[in-house]
């Protein structure tokens, strides 16, 4: 009988009669709140995941094909419920350690550590949801009142007692159900464990291949960051096993590793990248795995000035974030430095502008967050910069400076040295060298300041030193101060002694200042050296676009030092 008045009521909300939604919610409450409390073993928050299992029940009511089943279909809305605030405590645990150690962490690691977290959540609720779907193909051979028993028993383990009392019935009717149904399903059964056996055994060698090739890229990255002028041996057998790995099916976490491994395997990686992920848009169906793709593709058909596809790629990922995401989510993808030359190339500048003055209204949502709001005004301000939007520059960075709020933020250094940089770049083209000369003072000052604390012995925050010290002294290259920037990108390269970036600018200084051949020589080759370095057979190009090296540019000890082969004739 209490089925049918279940039934009737669930006739009757659907029809717009809330009051018998209470009904249910009063009949139910109860022996949902003693479950939940059973399982999470703290009463009040059991209490707000009861309500909340009602309220999706609510929503989701249209969506439950038989109402006959509603009380196991309550349940297991709860039940999920459960398991998602376990792991939201297990989580908020494991980040309270982790933050312990973020500061010494650059943004890009953090990132890629919260989609690897990510996916591999992913990974285990696919599997989860695997084995429910074979559990489910044997549910459906029962009758209604057996599969709601079965399911309670054994995919969310309740005992007997507490089926009957949470369906309202007896335990020897409990029992009476499982007997009978074991029984119909005996023969069935077999055949289901060896369903789900093979599966799982696919499944394994699977995981088994991916930590194989996991296991060999991390022994690369620790090979190369102990010494930076090795490990590539290591890293092509990486290569190697997962290009053999993406002959079969493609996982989330086959892709980001892939994605990883090509990352270091220059512009051939690059080409891989961009396959890899018009193959893997096709088949992801998490909105923020595809925003993770897309950008990936754009990105490096940017890097590799692809620059029609880049354009438009950009463009589709704009448009489709504009409908699925948030408006952060929006603002980063029309800020990308990568993409600068694309536009231009295609002289579709203008058509950028519009894009960028449209994704500015979001910056009026007050729940943007600082560092989106901030993020957004620092490269959006570089791309007006880069396109002699120099005016607007100048706005662009009072506004990053309002913004960016009082010094004890963990990210104010990052814009803080963003505005003084800019500011640089704009007065050198507009010949202002009095404010030019300011801005410098304040940035040099910084530097000068941390230098002598570090010397006498004091604690300072390395990659901020080095970080400001490298991107003077390119505002100084850029400004053709040639010494003066010798003398910041010389501090940058010995605080960090393989950033290749770091060299190759270093190199272009030293040589426009003083023709020292040794030392140019010396800091190109470190450009190639660096096995971290997923760009060092870019330089090549960025060599041949560089004024300063343009009576060096059929130099064959140049070429060399840039890893470009020669016929044996010309080295011999």
């Amino acid at each position: 009988m209490e089925r049918e008045n279940d039934v009737k009521l669930i006739h009757k909300i659907l029809s717009g009669d809330d009051a018998a939604f209470g009904i249910l919610v009063e009949k139910y409450q109860k022996s949902v709140h003693a479950l939940v409390w059973r399982k999470i073993g703290d009463y009040h928050y059991a209490e707000d995941i009861m309500q909340d299992a009602f309220l999706q029940a609510y929503k989701k009511l249209s969506t439950l094909k038989d109402p006959n089943q509603f009380a196991g279909w309550l349940y297991v809305i709860a039940n999920r419920l459960c398991i998602d605030w376990m792991r939201k405590q297990k989580w908020m645990q494991e980040r309270k350690f982790v933050m312990q150690s973020l500061e010494a962490t650059r943004p890009e690691e953090i990132e890629r550590s919260s989609y690897t977290h990510h996916v591999s959540e992913q990974s285990r609720t696919e599997s989860t949801e695997h084995s429910h779907a074979l559990v489910k193909k044997l549910l459906e051979k029962l009758p209604e009142s057996e599969r709601t028993v079965v399911m309670l028993y054994y995919l969310d383990e309740m005992t007997t007692k507490e089926i009957g009392k949470f369906l309202g019935v007896s335990v020897n009717t409990i029992a009476s159900r499982l007997h009978r149904a074991r029984k119909r399903l005996q023969v069935d059964q077999e055949l289901l464990v060896q369903e789900v056996l093979d599966s799982e055994n696919l499944k394994e060698n699977i995981m088994s291949q991916l930590e194989s090739i996991r296991g060999k890229f991390d022994s690369f990255i620790a090979q190369a960051k102990s010494d930076p002028t090795s490990g590539e041996d290591i890293l092509k057998e990486a290569h190697t096993q997962v290009e053999d790995a993406l002959k079969g099916e493609i996982t989330p976490d086959l892709v980001h590793l892939a994605d990883e491994i090509y990352e270091y395997i220059g512009k051939v990686g690059m080409e891989k990248s961009v396959s890899l992920h018009r193959r893997y848009l096709n088949v992801a169906s998490d909105t923020k795995e595809r925003f993770w793709s897309h950008r990936q593709l754009s990105g490096n058909l940017a890097r590799l000035r692809r620059n029609t596809e880049a354009v438009e790629e950009q463009v589709r990922l704009y448009r489709w974030t504009c409908e699925h995401l948030s408006d952060a989510d929006v603002l980063e993808t029309v800020n990308s430095l990568s993409h600068i030359g694309c536009w231009e190339a295609e002289g579709r500048v203008d058509e950028w502008l519009q894009l960028y003055e449209e994704a500015s209204e979001r910056l009026e949502n007050p729940e943007l967050s600082r560092y989106a709001r901030c993020d957004f005004l620092q490269i959006g301000s570089e791309i007006l910069r880069a396109y002699g939007r120099l005016d607007e520059t100048l706005l662009g960075m009072e506004k990053l400076e309002r913004a960016n709020g009082e010094p004890d933020w963990e990210h104010y250094f990052r814009f803080w040295l963003a505005v003084r940089t800019n500011r640089l770049l704009v007065y050198s083209k507009q010949e202002d060298w009095d404010h030019f000369d300011q801005a410098l003072t304040e940035a040099r000052a910084f530097i000068e300041e941390e230098i002598e604390k570090r010397n006498a012995g004091q604690s300072v925050n390395l990659s901020n030193l080095t970080w400001a010290a490298h991107d003077v002294g390119c505002c100084l290259l850029w400004s053709k101060k040639y010494s003066e920037a010798r003398h910041f990108l010389q501090i940058a390269a010995d605080l960090s002694r393989y950033d290749a970036c770091t060299h190759f600018f270093l190199a272009v200084s030293i040589w426009a200042s003083e023709k020292d051949r040794e030392k140019t020589l010396h800091h190109l080759k470190a450009t190639q050296d660096y096995v971290l370095n997923p760009n060092r057979d870019m330089y090549y190009s960025n060599f041949l676009e560089t004024p300063e090296f343009s009576d060096v540019k059929d130099d064959k000890e140049f070429l060399k030092a840039l890893g470009q082969k020669l016929e044996s004739n010309e080295t011999s």
